[in-house]
């Protein structure tokens, strides 16, 4: 991230010539940066989603209200600045209110038991140790994902070269069982699972061949014809 950030500056540096094509300085500055808030946006609606799924609907109020008075003491203090000295001294008290008022509330913040944010999908088991080993005690062939809903990649991958209907139906014919473990809210299980397969987080995925053969970790980007080529009997 830092290398991307001092790029722009670095080769203004090397090579001074580039500034004579760089736009000349105006309104646009200011609505470009206007603009770039949307991205922000939508990264905070997205990781109001991750709350979801991490505390529930307790969690997504919590946060939201938060927020809400987070905004409300940068207003408040930016309004005071101007002000006379005992309404600026007001301000800033409220400021000071509604900021501790919000770092209580975010930090009452806490996860929601593993299983009562968990939906069923059709065709998936819950990833657990003990599942894994009576599988390959039984020769079944096993494609384990393990993903956390704040994971883009993960997210991608399911919905482009997991989760399509020739995967799935290519998992059933083959008699693939599928287990998914959810990394969400940091199941230790899981984590000890990553840390066996050589990674600090996801995604990951490993499949392993019927009758005992040796599993295959897989690449973090995946494709519906690699998953594919490893579900077919060889």
């Amino acid at each position: 991230m830092g290398l991307g950030l001092a790029s722009p500056y670095v080769a203004l540096a090397s090579i001074p010539g580039l500034a004579r094509v760089m736009p000349r300085p105006g309104r646009w500055m200011d609505m470009l940066k206007q603009a770039l808030a949307f991205p922000m946006y939508g990264a905070a609606a997205w990781l109001l989603w991750v709350v979801s799924q991490e505390a529930g609907p307790g969690g997504v109020l919590a946060t939201s209200a938060g927020l809400v008075l987070i905004g409300f003491a940068g207003w408040v203090l930016g309004v005071s600045q101007t002000a006379s000295t005992q309404p600026r001294h007001f301000g800033q008290a409220a400021a000071c209110v509604a900021l501790l008022t919000a770092l209580a509330m975010l930090s009452g913040i806490s996860a929601v038991p593993v299983g009562a944010a968990t939906t069923a999908e059709s065709g998936v088991e819950t990833f657990s140790a003990e599942r894994l080993a009576a599988l390959r005690a039984e020769g079944r062939p096993v494609f384990v994902n393990m993903t956390a809903a704040w994971c883009v990649t993960c997210l991608v991958n399911e919905r482009v070269a997991i989760g399509t209907d020739t995967v799935q139906q290519a998992f059933v014919a083959n008699g693939v069982t599928y287990l998914k473990g959810d990394w969400t809210r940091q199941d230790p299980a899981i984590t000890e699972f990553l840390r066996q397969n050589g990674r600090d987080g996801v995604p990951l995925y490993v499949f392993y061949p019927a009758h005992g053969g040796q599993p295959i970790v897989l690449p973090q980007i995946l494709t519906e014809s690699l998953v594919l080529g490893l579900t077919k009997p060889s």
